[in-house]
């Protein structure tokens, strides 16, 4: 039915990995829309392309499965939703999806199992959502994720229709003292040690001008595969435990500071001038407090079962 909330599960390393560390079975989510043209179903999704219609058979064709998923308790009528989905369509050449933004968001937001492998996953992972996001910037294009778009046109047409179980999805302010409770940020993961470790301040040097914003050396999809390969064999091997990831090691510094920094001149007009490294991490941490992932929406108590498809071998 037009509304239903689609959650795939995909095929693929990083598809695998977004699962993994999400404890989830699904890694990418669209909102199916009805008819499309004189024949077939389309969804709207998040893609490469932009937000996009495309018939269903052709966004499924790369899945394992889709499962389609409704509210308990729907409203009187859906317009609102599939108006607010029409908004976001229509302007859908400004933004632009890829996976690896989804995972470094979940390298940075979710408990991970300690690994020696785990350090290489995130960098690896964070340079390349760097790269995505600076593409994005010379573009003049917005990034939005699959389940964002989703979680957007129901949240903005029917506010707090759809709950997500043990979170309350809020904004988060670098100012606020202890570490962020609820929200996106799950206790233990990165950036809840970040706040832990600084008292509410995401870094120290807040008066220190950023250094000019360079792209890092590309990371392509690949090299984050290999890494994900090596995360996962590692895991195989070893009794998993909760992941200490230091933040401020000459490893990991870096990409943390450049994908914040990233993400902040992306969502800022150009021309902006550049912001101290706190700043930067500080508007990362309110992205990632409303930060909302498919398997956010598979589990939540808002949205029944309704079917599943099987793609054909």
């Amino acid at each position: 039915m037009p509304g239903d909330i689609l959650l795939y599960r995909g095929r693929g390393r990083i598809s695998d990995a977004i699962r993994l560390i999400d404890r989830s079975q699904v890694s990418h989510s669209a909102l199916f829309i009805g008819r499309h043209g004189e024949t077939g179903r389309a969804v709207g999704e998040a893609i490469r392309e932009g937000l996009v219609r495309r018939e269903l058979a052709r966004s499924a064709g790369d899945a394992e499965w889709v499962e389609s998923r409704r509210l308990k308790e729907p409203p009187a009528s859906l317009d609102p939703v599939m108006e607010q989905a029409g908004h976001y369509l229509d302007r859908g050449e400004r933004y632009a999806f890829e996976q690896v933004l989804l995972l470094a968001f979940l390298c940075l937001t979710r408990n991970l199992v300690d690994s020696p492998a785990l350090g290489g996953l995130v960098r690896e992972t964070l340079d390349a959502a760097a790269g995505f996001l600076l593409r994005l910037f010379d573009t003049g294009r917005q990034p939005m994720i699959c389940s964002e778009f989703v979680f957007r046109c129901y949240g903005e047409a029917l506010p707090g229709a759809i709950v997500l179980s043990v979170r309350t999805p809020r904004a988060l302010r670098s100012g606020e003292k202890g570490p962020p409770a609820g929200g996106g940020i799950h206790p233990g993961s990165a950036l809840f040690r970040l706040f832990e470790r600084h008292g509410g301040a995401p870094s120290g040097d807040g008066d220190t001008p950023a250094a000019p914003l360079r792209a890092p050396v590309p990371a392509e999809a690949f090299a984050v595969e290999q890494r994900i390969e090596e995360y996962v064999r590692d895991l195989q091997r070893r009794t998993p435990k909760a992941a200490r990831i230091d933040l401020a090691s000459p490893e990991l510094a870096p990409s943390f500071e450049r994908f914040a920094a990233s993400l902040h001149r992306v969502k800022h007009p150009p021309g902006t001038a550049a912001v101290p490294p706190a700043e930067a991490l500080g508007g990362l941490v309110e992205a990632a407090a409303d930060f909302v992932t498919p398997g956010d929406l598979q589990r939540s108590r808002s949205l029944a079962f309704c079917g599943k498809l099987k793609m054909k071998e």
